[in-house]
């Protein structure tokens, strides 16, 4: 049995724990619509605005860690690859491998307490590190 890793993605770096939250305006559009998320990782919670991105927009990592990278997606109808695409890689010898990725489409939605993605739980298996996230639409003000 072969195993393979998935490719480094373009922004592989070996950054502490630190965050790149996203712009936090809305984008133009009929239907334009922010997400929040909400990022548990060593003790403590963060919450980060991802607005709605085209897929001709570059995708930064939405945290980058010694042992985490995620990076989460929010894109809108009538884009390719319209919804929201979380996805969380584990970082060995400074290479990020994909363990965790979940796509929701535009029109998921759920009640809280958490949000339309559920509570999600990724544990690093070499370090056994953990990081649990969810996701929520935000009413237009």
């Amino acid at each position: 049995m072969t195993c393979t890793r998935s490719p480094a993605p373009p922004w592989t770096t070996r950054a502490r724990w630190a965050s790149v939250a996203a712009a936090c305006c809305l984008a133009s559009g009929v239907g334009a619509q922010t997400i929040q998320c909400h990022v548990t990782f060593a003790g403590a919670t963060r919450t980060f605005a991802v607005a709605p991105a085209s897929h001709t927009d570059e995708v930064r990592p939405l945290l980058e860690g010694a042992s985490f990278v995620m990076e989460v997606i929010n894109r809108l109808p009538p884009d390719p690859g319209a919804g929201v695409k979380v996805r969380t890689y584990g970082v060995f010898s400074g290479e990020p491998y994909l363990m965790h990725q979940a796509v929701f489409l535009p029109e998921t939605s759920a009640n809280p307490p958490h949000g339309f993605t559920g509570l999600q739980v990724i544990r690093e298996p070499l370090r056994h590190h953990e990081l649990a996230y969810w996701c929520e639409r935000v009413a237009p003000r």
